[in-house]
């Protein structure tokens, strides 16, 4: 059973890749209760400013494997993604300054990334 953490009005579920905790544009434009599409062209406008291997992961079903529909809830029918780390989710939605951005980023920092930070104190 896949872990699922509460953000907002919204549930999420968790997903890892390289073992750190990622999130997709739909997520985002989900949680943020954007319309679709919104992160990703957040994402494309700006993305001379993202690093590679840092701020995402550009995925394939070779590099994920036969789960890549439904692990990271891409189409069927894509040849690859995008998975947003902290660092690049915190970059996307710095043009939204809504209320319920805030609160939003707030709460994906301090429960869902925070993971990433427990994880790396443990080890």
């Amino acid at each position: 059973m896949q872990e699922v953490v509460k953000i907002g009005n919204n549930d999420l579920q968790v997903k890892l890749y390289k073992g750190q905790r990622v999130v997709t544009f739909k997520d985002i434009d989900r949680v943020h209760e954007r319309e679709t599409e919104t992160a990703k062209y957040r994402f494309r406008d700006n993305k001379k400013h993202f690093i590679s291997g840092i701020d995402y992961f550009e995925v394939t079903r070779d590099d994920v494997g036969a789960n890549f529909a439904t692990t990271y809830g891409f189409s069927n029918k894509a040849p690859k993604g995008i998975l947003v780390t902290e660092s690049g989710y915190l970059m996307i939605v710095k043009s939204f300054t809504d209320d319920l951005a805030w609160k939003v980023q707030r709460d994906l920092v301090n429960t869902y990334f925070k993971f990433n930070e427990v994880v790396q104190n443990f080890n």
